[in-house]
């Protein structure tokens, strides 16, 4: 087995009503608290019920409730002033993945000079940070458990990963109550990218047999619980599972990386302004094609795990198995999903960009088959 470094340094709550202590952490690490979220949580209550616990701890905060869908590095700067001005001592980010990025980038200024430009273009931290909490209001949110951030640069609108030394989160709360509202077309392409980081994960080059299992059981939550989800979006105990495969990719991803599908995700979102998720569910199925060559054992236990007959099938066609799975499984979601990426509005000279993005993403070397620019624009092209 190859040597592998694994550290998670953050504390992690989980659980139905698991929010309620955010109170008692709160008063561990600071008592000047600076929320970081979006408008459609304030006007769902959502950041009330976040302000009601601080407060019953005689905890007062400032709220920053103007996250917008497409914001990028500029609004970063904006909070992290006021966040310094306010000598806020703890940052709270609740809601989607952007919120919680910049949330945790504005963390890491409170505590570095600086521009957020600056960190990008290379500059190092200072190995410090304010406390940061996060709460994500999805299933998942990838870079919850790493010294990394993502943003979009303002500067050619691109999106990239952000590294740093003291960049990191502190405490992750993951409550299923809070993600009553999640519209459900959101939250059925949440949880199909929650299967896509699952399978890349498990096919990775850097896959081990600590997260091995975790990942397979990942898909197994996906495949077993999405459909009932669908059916009763209420039900909060299946909530709770779709977390729990969400939390398994934020730990096992660590080691794994994210592949293929993510970065091309990646590359769509920044200047198209694409849901990372939509383009995830539309690429899975390619790239389990493009990699079943080549990881055909891994792809195996996948179509067993999600109810193919394989037994006394060769490998390389049980491997084709698992992609067939993973189609009549979107199929039988009665979720009317985007197909095509055509269908969201992009031209064919938008794919180029997206690859060129991608192809600069260090997780693309983590998958079983190297893919060159020419591999991702054919990808994109027949997703298109």
């Amino acid at each position: 087995m190859k040597f592998f470094e694994f550290t998670i340094p953050t504390t992690i709550q989980f659980g139905i009503d698991s929010v309620v202590r955010l109170g008692y952490w709160v008063n561990r690490l600071g008592d000047r608290v600076i929320i970081v979220t979006e408008s459609t949580l304030t006007q769902a209550g959502t950041v009330s019920t976040i302000d009601n616990i601080l407060k019953g701890k005689g905890i007062e905060t400032i709220q920053y409730d103007a996250i917008f869908p497409n914001a990028d590095s500029e609004i970063i700067d904006e909070i992290a002033l006021i966040a310094r001005k306010s000598k806020a001592n703890v940052v709270i980010g609740i809601g989607g993945s952007r919120a919680c990025n910049i949330a945790k980038i504005v963390s890491f200024l409170c505590k570095n000079d600086g521009e957020v430009s600056d960190y990008i273009h290379g500059k190092d931290g200072n190995g410090r940070r304010v406390p940061f909490i996060e709460i994500p209001t999805t299933f998942r949110e990838v870079y919850a458990l790493t010294s990394s951030a993502f943003l979009t640069d303002s500067a050619d609108q691109a999106n990239k990963v952000l590294s740093a030394t003291g960049m990191g989160t502190d405490i992750l709360m993951v409550d299923p109550v809070l993600f009553s509202d999640l519209p459900i077309k959101n939250a059925v392409y949440t949880a199909l990218e929650i299967l896509s980081l699952s399978i890349e994960g498990y096919i990775s080059l850097k896959v081990n047999p600590l997260v091995e299992p975790v990942l397979l059981r990942g898909v197994e939550i996906v495949y077993n619980n999405l459909p009932g989800y669908i059916k009763n979006p209420l039900d909060v105990t299946v909530r709770e599972k779709l977390c729990t495969a969400g939390l398994f990719t934020s730990i096992a991803n660590i080691i794994t990386g994210f592949g293929i599908s993510f970065a091309l995700s990646m590359g769509m979102n920044g200047k198209n302004r694409i849901s990372k998720s939509i383009t995830s569910s539309i690429l899975l199925p390619l790239m389990m094609e493009y990699n079943s060559s080549v990881a055909a054992a891994r792809f195996t236990k996948i179509a067993k795990v999600m109810d193919k007959e394989i037994e006394g099938v060769a490998e390389t066609d049980a491997a084709l198995y698992a992609v067939e799975a993973v189609r009549d499984f979107k199929n039988k979601l009665e979720i009317d999903l985007v197909g095509k990426i055509s269908e969201l509005g992009l031209e064919k000279d938008d794919l180029a960009e997206a690859a060129e993005v991608a192809i600069r993403f260090e997780d693309i070397n983590s998958i079983p088959r190297r893919a060159s620019f020419e591999n991702l624009m054919d990808l994109l092209e027949k997703a298109f």
